[in-house]
């Protein structure tokens, strides 16, 4: 009777397996097929008994050549259960496990399972292909739009500038406001610009964050004060909070969070029309912490941003879009229209994200909105914080008088520039300044005019014929191996984060990018010069 129930359970197992739709494959040590399943035997294309006593490659028509990376062969080699995604001929990709068939310890053979993922295979291949394609419309999109950018940017360069310089001199109140609607107009444009320049760079993975010590109240507080003026020509009141237990020094990218921050607050005031704006940032209550012992010295904590208002508000059926690009919620029901490019929250949003955080809204038509964001930011938890990471910045406590800076001094320029009316604006804001400027119309000039005469400081346009800005400082850098090196600015259109590291890599000391302000200029030459003394005085 027990032999009986013996063979009715083998018969049994058998018949299961024969039934699996699994290919199931038995190999001795020398990896010779002893059994197999009918599954196995279809993919093979032949009868079970035929495929007994051979080498599984010698069924594909390989002869004698074995699969690379066989998992039947590493389990015969190592004792150990191994996995491989394998491909087969007809473009059949299978996943395959095989198991040591062990007697009295001793290893005897393999057991091969393996399951048809030929479909799964296909889709990730599409999905990789896709990814691949995307990246590359994404590439080509960014380079379409820098290029088109520097284009902008090159005439901005002028008209903002000579929009400036034509506002200083003019008296006449009704020319001065057509002079401030052409500069108003200009900033727009510009913005939009910057807009779709931080779309591209944060959909290509190119925006980067920066890991830096700023003064968080004072920040938000510049931030919200920034729009003082433009609330209380609307006779709206714009209020600012800050929680006492928010940390006032804090490590992250300032730059993005006023970039989020200021989007919030501008259309806060934009579509608030009576009533007030409040801005108030706390400690949020998922409070992240680094581990203890962390190498840096910090903690996170997420803090929360909330803008809210008594504007027009954003109907529900809309509150899924605002931050969708090229998306506005629709304000013609207030008979104001529709403002700005659609741009303004997607770009906030992805900013947010792009700093780890998160970002939501409630809102009610006709009773305002509530946009808030939380981000993590790194605390410092040592008591002692160099002061000189703070670039720029003065200590919240420092009220002692500063001493009035030494007179700037004249400098001989080179100004290289290829465009006429870039050249002749960016002549006058130097000598304006208080300089004396000699302007080269390429690189080839800059380079040759820098042979004959020692300039104190080079402004190098970047795009230029003959020679660029680029191969010209190589030039410059190579001919002062054996005289004294000479600061050189670089001046572009091009705005993307490539770009300045490019110019520095070439031997440049320092960028700006246009369009240029006259106080800007101003700035980076003052930079620019100060170091050049400092890195002298270190030698």
């Amino acid at each position: 009777m027990g032999k009986e129930i013996i063979a009715d359970s083998n018969s049994l197992q058998n018949l299961i397996l024969q039934g699996m739709g699994e290919r199931i494959v038995l190999h001795d040590k020398n990896m010779r097929i002893r059994w197999a399943n009918r599954a196995a035997a279809d993919f093979y294309g032949m009868p079970l008994e035929e495929m007994y006593g051979n080498f599984c490659q010698e069924l594909l028509g390989r002869t004698r050549e074995e699969c690379q990376d066989c998992p039947v062969k590493k389990v015969l080699q190592n004792g150990n259960q191994c996995q491989a995604m394998m491909s087969f001929p007809e473009g059949k990709t299978l996943l395959i496990n095989a198991y040591p068939i062990l007697d009295h310890g001793s290893l005897v053979g393999a057991i091969e399972v393996s399951v048809d993922i030929t479909e799964r295979a296909d889709k990730e291949k599409e999905l990789i292909r896709a990814k691949k394609e995307s990246a590359r419309a994404n590439e080509a999109k960014s380079r379409f739009l820098a290029h088109v950018s520097h284009e902008i940017r090159t005439v901005m360069n002028v008209i903002m500038g000579m929009t400036d310089l034509v506002y200083e001199k003019t008296v006449d109140e009704e020319h001065k406001e057509y002079l401030e609607m052409i500069r108003d107009s200009s900033t727009f444009l510009l913005s939009l610009v910057n807009d779709l320049l931080d779309l591209s760079k944060i959909e290509a993975g190119k925006m980067e964050l920066s890991h830096k010590y700023f003064y968080l109240h004072r920040k938000v507080e510049q931030i919200v004060s920034s729009f003082g003026l433009q609330a209380k020509k609307k006779d709206i009141n714009l209020n600012l909070s800050i929680d006492s237990d928010v940390p006032r020094i804090v490590i992250g990218d300032y730059e993005r969070l006023q970039q989020a921050l200021i989007n919030l607050v501008s259309n806060a005031v934009k579509f608030t029309h009576r009533g007030e704006v409040n801005v108030r940032v706390q400690l949020s209550q998922k409070e992240k912490r680094r581990p203890a012992g962390d190498q840096n010295g910090e903690q996170k904590k997420s803090i929360l941003f909330t803008v809210s208002d008594t504007g027009i508000g954003i109907p529900g059926d809309q509150l899924d879009h605002i931050f969708k690009d090229f998306s506005q919620a629709d304000t013609s029901h207030e008979g104001i229209g529709q403002e700005g490019t659609g741009l303004g929250l997607p770009i906030t949003k992805k900013l947010v994200e792009l700093m780890e955080g998160e970002i939501g809204v409630n809102s009610e038509p006709g009773k305002g909105s509530t946009f808030y964001f939380t981000i993590p930011l790194s605390i410092p938890l040592k008591p002692e914080i160099n002061i000189n990471s703070l670039k720029g910045l003065e200590t919240e406590t420092e009220t002692t008088e500063h001493p009035s800076p030494p007179e700037k001094p004249q400098l001989n320029i080179l100004l290289a520039e290829d465009r006429a009316m870039n050249q002749k604006l960016t002549k006058i804001m130097l000598e304006n300044i208080g300089h004396r400027v000699d302007v080269a119309g390429n690189g080839r000039e800059a380079v040759e005019m820098h042979t004959k005469r020692q300039y104190d400081l080079i402004l190098m346009d970047i795009h230029m014929p003959m020679m660029d800005g680029l191969e010209a400082t190589g030039h410059i850098r190579a001919a002062e191996e054996v005289t004294e090196r000479t600061p050189i600015i670089a001046m572009t259109a091009s705005a993307m984060p490539e770009d300045r590291k490019e110019c520095l890599e070439a031997g440049m000391d320092n960028y700006i990018s246009k369009p240029i302000s006259a106080s800007e200029l101003d700035e980076v030459l003052d930079e620019t010069w100060q170091n050049r003394n400092r890195s002298r005085h270190i030698k």
